[in-house]
């Protein structure tokens, strides 16, 4: 082979080398942009959306009022509820009565007092006065006794000036005793008159009803 042709052959060799390498170069930057592109993309997307606030981060406490502010309130106002409850329990003691009578007797009178004070501060409460009786006499007897115990604590409260409209009357007679007992002791338990607020009235079997706005 002459010179000029070898010379020729090694320069058409060294071209197509050139143009592998090129072409090599270039898809290898095509590829590259294909992978990084779609990651700038959604960089940007992201980077874009504001920030979300969570939703215990959007809400804010009363203003000027502390927590501990909130408990004091809270503390204060179940004090309040169980001293109300007392003075229920309280205002609604039973009173009793002798053997076959409907007078009101002397350590009875306290506690009516103390009962009528406190409907008097209660204007939204009605009272129910039950009459009781102990075993003894028939249950018609006892039934009209019970009646007129009750009717006794009514005129009472009436007079204190609680409205008769607020005081309900209804007997048990002997029909509904505190205590079982066949005794003295137990007889005097049952000789009551005893006091629940007006608010499911339910007569029960064997009760008499008064009249709520009279004797």
């Amino acid at each position: 082979m002459n010179p000029n042709a070898r010379a020729k052959r090694i320069l058409s060799v060294k071209t197509v080398a050139l143009l592998l390498c090129s072409a090599a170069l270039m898809l290898w930057g095509c590829a590259s942009k294909e992978v990084h592109a779609p990651l700038a993309e959604r960089a940007g997307v992201v980077e874009a959306q504001p920030r979300q606030t969570p939703a215990a981060e959007q809400k804010k406490a009363p203003e000027g009022i502390t927590e501990e502010e909130l408990m004091r309130r809270e503390a204060q106002r179940q004090r309040a509820l169980a001293e109300a409850a007392e003075q229920e329990r309280s205002a609604l003691k039973d009173i009793y009565f002798d053997y076959d009578s409907y007078a009101i007797r002397s350590d009875a009178l306290p506690v009516l007092a103390n009962l009528g004070d406190w409907l008097l501060a209660n204007k939204g409460v009605t009272v129910v006065v039950e009459g009781h009786c102990d075993e003894r006499g028939t249950i018609e007897y006892n039934l009209a006794l019970g009646q007129r115990r009750a009717d006794a604590v009514k005129d009472y409260l009436v007079k204190a000036g609680v409205e008769a409209g607020r005081v309900k009357t209804i007997s048990y007679g002997k029909e509904a005793p505190i205590d079982p007992g066949h005794t003295e002791e137990a007889y005097a338990r049952n000789r009551r008159a005893h006091f629940r607020i007006d608010e499911a009235p339910d007569r029960g079997p064997g009760a008499r009803s008064g009249n709520a706005s009279s004797k």
